[in-house]
């Protein structure tokens, strides 16, 4: 797969391949991190076509290049044109306002697919940063999901 990117003002946000999941399983020791790598590259697998909706995309500093976290989408839009995505900023890097301008520019860019209509997201339930940095995005909360609230971006009225 060649890589896919998204650039803002501060940040660089780039596509994973297979081999960059591998090397971040490997390095990863947080068992719940692990298996979520693991999701993800089982659906890269499925989706061979389309593994920027399943891969794990890094954000870096684009001034230093330095990875800070990383956002993704937990595969390709569904019947209702639906995407999940989720993100994640290391603790050197919050209260800066990363979180809010990769997860503000990835729902753009997911929402300028022609089969994308919503951008869901959910948090922990007592995550109130996460949930800040939604509402911030323009995301809306509409019930709860599987891991807690549920919040949904659209450009279209509704997204259920």
């Amino acid at each position: 797969m060649e890589p896919m990117t998204v650039k803002t003002p501060r940040l660089t946000i780039r596509t994973n391949d297979l081999d960059g999941m591998q090397a971040l399983l490997d390095g990863c020791t947080d068992p719940e991190m692990r298996d979520a790598y693991r999701d993800m590259m089982e659906e890269m697998h499925r989706h061979p076509d389309r593994q920027e909706w399943g891969c794990e995309w890094n954000i870096s500093l684009t001034e230093t290049d330095a990875v800070i976290g990383g956002i993704c989408f937990k595969g390709p839009a569904d019947a209702q044109g639906r995407v999940e995505l989720g993100y994640g900023i290391e603790e050197p890097y919050r209260c800066r306002g990363y979180a809010a301008e990769a997860v503000r520019a990835m729902a753009a860019w997911a929402l300028s697919q022609p089969d994308v209509r919503c951008v869901l997201a959910q948090t922990e339930p007592h995550n109130a940063i996460s949930q800040r940095v939604l509402a911030k995005c323009g995301f809306v909360r509409c019930g709860d999901g599987e891991e807690g609230p549920l919040f949904s971006l659209t450009q279209t009225p509704s997204c259920s």
